[in-house]
């Protein structure tokens, strides 16, 4: 079912089990053997899976919704239930883009070519597989052939070589083009260890760059929203449905920074009727692309580069730190006043010690010396003298 890597291999390991279990008249088997496109993955080698089964789907599927639904949950609630899966999903996701963003791969051997290229391009989970492709390819696999020109391998395990077929690898130099019969580049996007004990042999210490798939690099969610151009050239980049959820996002995000700016959103669309106008002169064939890059360049605007003012710290401003909460809360220790009854001169009478926040100006020492002055040395006026009673029997204890 998933063993063989070849049509030519499932068919004499198919013809090898009939005849061991003579099994020639099985009517099971016989059907079994006339769908076996359909199972058996040898003959699914040219489309890209990712190596997922629709055994593995269907099973991941029903464990998904085994978990956020009963049998007795109504629609709202399964509904519910998968949006949060989704959104959690989404975290997981933004959460390895930013450590891919953050942090750095080391590389296992760190003087290898091939391995720092595919640190800096792959994200942390692909590289780990490349990795393993890589150390397997180099530490556990030989090559056993190889043709006059270099343009076939075979490769084989260093050991069990009898247990195994060996891989046919072939070679073409003018464009570095690499093919396996195990075509693991083709189901899942990554270069086969066979592959890599071919490039090691050949002493190539770069990885051809269109063996390099935008998917799997840790930039691949950034450089996918942000337009249709980062999808380079490759077989991807012919669908329609593709070319259109490129360009629709692209244009949603034009449009989403263009938002409330008049200036930004008569621009958007001036340059969309332009756009749409030479778009149909290309379809019926009435200009040519050098025309419309030859035309662009003319109605281009010179753009006037302004540079930001020079940053200066205001006076008054230091690079103190900032007091917290805490801090702030905490209250400063207020001034002690002592009140002193002056009628009672010569008495040895204890004043206590009390906090005026904001004492009035008629209870203060200075007025009432004020006022005594004015009356050329004679006693305190009965309102004062009434008030000073009042004050200090107040602190009485």
């Amino acid at each position: 079912m998933s063993k063989c890597d070849s049509e030519v291999e499932f068919e004499r390991s198919w013809n090898e089990m009939i005849l061991e279990g003579n099994l020639q008249t099985h009517e099971w088997l016989g059907d079994l053997y006339k769908i076996r496109s359909k199972w058996s993955t040898a003959f699914n080698k040219e489309y890209f899976s990712m190596g997922i089964l629709s055994t593995q789907r269907s099973e991941s599927t029903n464990n998904v919704c085994h978990g956020i639904s009963k049998p007795t949950s109504s629609i709202t609630e399964c509904f519910l239930g998968l949006e949060k899966i989704i959104t959690n999903w989404r975290r997981n996701e933004q959460d390895e883009d930013h450590k891919c963003s953050q942090s750095e791969i080391v590389p296992v051997i760190r003087s290898s070519s091939i391995l720092k290229q595919a640190a800096r391009f792959y994200s942390r989970k692909l590289y780990s597989f490349f990795e393993e492709e890589f150390l397997q390819g180099v530490g556990g696999m030989s090559i056993d052939f190889v043709s006059n020109d270099s343009s076939k391998f075979l490769v084989n395990h260093t050991e069990n070589k009898d247990q195994s077929n060996p891989w046919v690898v072939h070679f073409d130099a003018s464009d570095c083009t690499i093919q396996c019969t195990c075509k693991k580049f083709e189901t899942m996007g990554l270069l086969c260890c066979h592959s890599m004990r071919v490039l090691r042999q050949l002493d190539i210490v770069k990885i051809p760059e269109k063996y390099l798939m935008m998917r799997w690099s840790a930039k691949a969610r950034k450089s996918f929203y942000s337009g249709y151009g980062c999808l380079g050239k490759g077989s991807d980049s012919g669908s329609g449905f593709i070319f259109r959820n490129h360009i629709s996002r692209f244009a949603y995000q034009i449009s989403t920074r263009a938002q409330g700016n008049e200036l930004a959103e008569q621009y958007m669309l001036g340059a969309m009727k332009d756009m749409a106008e030479n778009i149909d002169l290309l379809v019926d064939g009435k200009m040519t692309n050098s025309n419309l890059i030859s035309k662009s360049k003319s109605r281009a605007a010179p753009v006037s580069a302004f540079k930001d003012p020079q940053k200066r710290r205001p006076k008054g401003i230091s690079n103190a730190r900032l007091k917290g909460y805490w801090e702030k809360k905490k209250q400063k220790k207020r001034p002690v006043m002592n009140v002193t009854n002056t009628s009672d001169k010569g008495k040895d009478i204890p004043s206590p010690d009390v906090y005026f926040p904001s004492m009035p100006e008629c209870f203060s020492e200075e007025f009432i010396n004020r006022r005594k002055t004015r009356e050329e040395g004679g006693s305190y006026t009965p309102y004062t003298r009434m008030m000073m009673d009042s004050f200090t029997s107040e602190f009485e204890f």
